[in-house]
């Protein structure tokens, strides 16, 4: 991680006091937090001085012929437009102080691999954090052993440590080997995380010794380049083809799985018939009751048993056949070939469309082609790789191994899936039941759709009469929406009391409501009001609006730190194309029919998701930049036209994404936003946004304000363009810190 970081500061963490973060990109030092390292103080500051004396060295043709500094800066002044690829019309850099920044970049190449990166080798535990984003975090080795002694992970009843000749046994009868986990510091305590991609080893026999313990044996055993080894595929290759299957069963019978969706499309296609619906009644939109959870340690409270007879209930067939599907895509420069595993189906059709509504959108400009490859996989093999991966899952922790006795292997390929079988199983029997029975007995006389939310066949109608509902979860994150308060209420009753047969308890801290129960007040930690009084309940990355349903992007996981540190900036290459290439990949997210529907969202609110997306990426640029800044600056012609092309894509994106989406069944996208519309929104949220920076964009900006003067005076524009561009719509945009 240290080879791309070129800055220490300082970042206050759970250590406090303890610890170093490194900014990707930043062009200055700065310290945020005391340190009470002399040592380090005493190395930045040397470092400095030697930049600063490098700068005003009188010999720097001598020091350029021994530091070897020449490289494909060394000619910028004369090539720069063949450096940044796509500059050639007219895009000046400036090349003030270039020799010395050149200079200042080598030498601190070398200070890094020679002198800095030993340094904190040794006296450093490097990693990154939930909380901090992209920054790299330093802790101090020892003050890192003491937080790692004090953790709770490997504690609990979840493991049990197991001896060396215990973890033998249990990995030398199976082909895949054991997981190696490693703590992620979070705001409060630490997260585990375990690697399940990695090929694994472990020494067969330790040489004894009478002084040294058994841990220290196996540690030292560990790291002995001559011990012998036993070698083992990584769980996830093993598991890959169980996966297939499974992903199959899971497109051939989705009930099985409940109310579960896994991307925006799941959540596409059932949010808007039920919506539909409601909006297109007989009558007006009933009042809606909104419940948001989610379950606490989902993946770790798994009861392993019960999973494993839920399963059962979904590998009936004696045996399953895996397919290979070749797709050839065609791009403007090659071909590109990917590879496609499948379950077989009897029906080719059928199986064909299965294939092609999950391959990415470039499938439109593609061949798919069936290979003769197949292979068969009996039910009493998936069976045994099921029980000994939920069962005898060998973590490796601190040079220690465990097994772990309750929940299922986070980060392994099956763990999403897994945990949907098991939540879909409880919901068809323990919530759908209780449902039912909380509305009275009339909701079985009708269909039930928005119970579940996933049979194909049920899309006509959902309750005529009583309570109209949908249930959504994503692995562990309920929505629950309906037209009846007692239904809600009981639901959120259910819940909150917990389901012990599934070991499925709540987390308290993650409630939202949208309504008040028993006189008690709207009791809800995840509800978000804006500053034009607008409600909204966050629910896995999006905003849904607690009275007409409209669904926005949730950008409040951005509030707590610096823009920058989500940003990852590369230096090298074609820096000019790559720029281009972000401003687009920073949109791509956003370009969903969720948001620009109108089927869901009025014209003001679909105005108002383009704006909105078009704001963060133009502060994403800012941010960008700044981090460029030790490179000659790119001049503002060239800038706003890698904008103006990012603008015309997300146009073309988003209709694309919309008119080409499949459903199934008679609803169709209704996009109605005309290119002018999306180009003014995407000039004005740039001007606002470089309107904050203008000291340092004077020129950019006067060139987004030139841009803008052809469509007219803003008195001028729609009703639903100015509700879009109201500051107050987008306050949690504004206040993002960048």
């Amino acid at each position: 991680m240290f080879e791309d970081a070129p800055l220490f500061s300082y970042s206050p963490s759970p250590a406090k006091n303890c610890i170093l973060t490194v900014g990707l990109g930043h062009d200055d030092w700065s310290c945020r937090g005391p340190m009470s390292s002399d040592r380090y103080h005493s190395f930045t500051k040397l470092l400095k001085r030697l930049i600063r004396e490098t700068r005003s060295c009188r010999y720097l043709r001598l020091l350029d012929k021994h530091c070897s500094i020449r490289s494909s800066y060394q000619d910028a002044s004369r090539s720069t437009g063949a450096y940044f690829e796509g500059n050639d019309s007219g895009a000046n850099l400036s090349m003030r102080g270039q020799d010395g920044d050149q200079i200042d970049r080598e030498l601190f190449q070398f200070s890094k691999s020679k002198k800095i990166s030993p340094l904190v080798k040794a006296n450093f535990y490097v990693t990154e954090s939930e909380h901090e984003k992209q920054e790299v975090l330093y802790y101090r080795k020892s003050t890192w052993k003491k937080l790692m002694r004090e953790a709770e992970c490997m504690k609990d009843e979840r493991y049990h440590l197991l001896n060396h000749a215990s973890a033998r046994e249990i990995l030398g009868k199976r082909q895949f080997g054991f997981s190696r986990a490693r703590l992620r510091p979070k705001q409060i305590g630490f997260r585990m995380l375990t690697n399940l991609r990695a090929p694994s080893r472990m020494p067969l026999n330790p040489p004894p010794s009478r002084n040294h313990s058994i841990q220290q044996l196996q540690t030292k055993a560990l790291y002995d380049h001559r011990a012998t080894y036993q070698s083992f595929q990584s769980v996830n290759s093993v598991l890959h083809d169980l996966h297939v299957v499974l992903k199959g069963l899971w497109t051939k019978e989705p009930e099985k799985l409940g109310s579960s969706v896994f991307d925006y499309n799941d959540v596409y296609r059932k949010l808007v018939p039920y919506l539909f619906l409601l909006k297109n009644g007989p009558t007006d939109m009933p009042s809606v009751f909104i419940v948001v959870s989610d379950v606490s340690k989902a993946f770790d409270s798994v009861n392993q048993d019960k999973l494993l007879s839920v399963m059962k209930d979904v590998i009936f067939d004696d045996e399953y056949t895996v397919e290979k599907f070749t797709q050839v895509i065609h791009t403007k420069k090659s071909l590109k070939v990917h590879q496609h595993l499948t379950l077989a189906h009897k029906d080719i059709v059928t199986a064909s469309r299965k294939i092609t509504s999950r391959l990415p959108s470039q499938s439109l400009d593609s061949v798919l082609v069936k290979k003769v490859f197949s292979k068969k996989i009996r039910k009493e093999e998936i069976n045994l790789i099921l029980k000994e991966h939920i069962t005898r899952n060998v973590v490796q922790f601190d040079n220690k191994f465990y097994l772990q006795l309750v929940g299922i292997p986070q980060g392994s390929v099956l763990s999403s899936l897994l945990c949907s079988f098991y939540y879909g199983h409880m919901e068809r029997n323990v919530v759908f039941p209780f449902l039912e029975k909380a509305n009275g007995d009339f909701l079985g006389k009708y269909d039930t759709f928005g119970a579940s939310a996933s049979r194909p066949n049920h899309t006509n109608e959902i309750v005529v009469c009583g309570a109209k509902y949908l249930l959504l979860r994503f692995i562990d994150d309920f929505l629950f929406i309906s037209t009846s308060k007692k239904q809600a209420s009981m639901f959120f009753s259910r819940l909150e009391r917990g389901i012990r047969d599934y070991n499925c308890w709540m987390n308290d801290e993650k409630f939202g409501l949208n309504f008040d129960i028993d006189g008690q007040g709207c009791r809800s930690n995840r509800l978000h009001v804006g500053k034009d009084g607008t409600s909204f309940l966050r629910w896995s990355g999006v905003l849904v609006n607690c009275s007409t349903l409209e669904i926005q992007a949730d950008y409040t996981r951005y509030l707590n730190t610096h823009l920058s540190s989500t940003l990852t900036v590369s230096c090298r290459g074609k820096v000019g194309r790559q720029l281009k290439a972000k401003l687009r990949r920073y949109l791509q997210p956003k370009c969903h029919p969720l948001f620009y529907d109108s089927n869901i969202n009025s014209p003001g609110v679909v105005r108002l998701n383009i704006y909105q997306a078009f704001l963060l990426c133009a502060m994403k640029f800012i941010c960008y930049i700044s981090k460029l800044s030790i490179l000659p600056r790119f001049s503002p012609k060239f800038c706003i036209n890698a904008i103006d092309g990012s603008l015309r894509y997300m146009n073309r994106l988003i209709k694309r994404k919309v008119y080409s989406f499949d459903v199934d069944n008679a609803f169709r996208p209704k996009y109605d936003v005309k290119k002018k519309d999306v180009i003014w929104l995407g000039l004005h949220a740039y001007s606002r946004v470089l309107q904050k920076k203008q000291s340092r964009h004077k020129k950019l900006l006067c060139l987004f304000r030139s841009r803008l003067k052809p469509y007219g005076r803003f008195e001028n524009m729609s009703p639903e363009l100015k509700y879009a561009v109201d500051d107050a719509r987008s306050s949690v945009l504004w206040s993002i810190k960048y």
